[in-house]
């Protein structure tokens, strides 16, 4: 019988969340509702493959909890990104905590490619790096609150600003999910 891939599926479910947060921030190949529909589609697909494989399988390669809960917050932050892609008011998509949000879901890209090969803690990712850019998303965050407050952008921006914090949120959870498998298996 041959093993699930479970790294794979991982990458893949990284790749897609990457993907949908570059479309909800503006900066993706992808235009169409079908897209993303596409993206959901895919991104629930390798969800239910790998639960089904985390049941049948007797040994995974990591434990169960900390390969469905990297999963699944891969799988939120998703969901985080189409709904700030259905919120955008023209001109909010491209601003400076959604050009964060896409690095901190680069370097997520990055760090969960490491899974698979981690063995000591000298090849840990970048939590300083990730740290930062959430100070800098922080502070782009209050920075738009600042406007919304002064009425330099409109009241109908607001849900966009908000959606754009979450996403930052769900970014940020699935990082430390990561470091905190890499750490139970060093």
């Amino acid at each position: 019988m041959v093993k699930y891939h479970y790294f794979e599926t991982l990458e893949q479910l990284s790749a897609l969340s990457e993907e949908a947060v570059k479309l909800s921030c503006g900066k993706s190949s992808a235009k169409s509702r079908a897209d993303s529909s596409e993206l959901r589609k895919n991104c629930d697909r390798l969800i239910c493959e790998l639960e089904d494989a985390l049941f049948s399988d007797f040994l995974p390669p990591l434990e169960r909890d900390s390969i469905a809960a990297c999963a699944h917050c891969l799988s939120r932050i998703t969901d985080a990104s189409l709904d700030l892609w259905g919120q955008c008011a023209p001109g909010m998509k491209q601003n400076d905590e959604g050009a964060v949000c896409i690095s901190l879901a680069e370097e997520l890209t990055r760090s969960i490619a490491k899974l698979r090969h981690i063995r000591k803690p000298e090849e840990l990712p970048n939590s300083q790096g990730f740290r930062e850019l959430l100070r800098e998303g922080r502070q782009a965050h209050q920075a738009m609150l600042t406007k919304l407050r002064q009425g330099v952008l409109p009241r109908s921006a607001a849900e966009a600003v908000i959606a754009t914090g979450r996403l930052r949120g769900e970014l940020s959870r699935c990082f430390d999910e990561v470091v905190e498998i890499m750490l139970n298996n060093i």
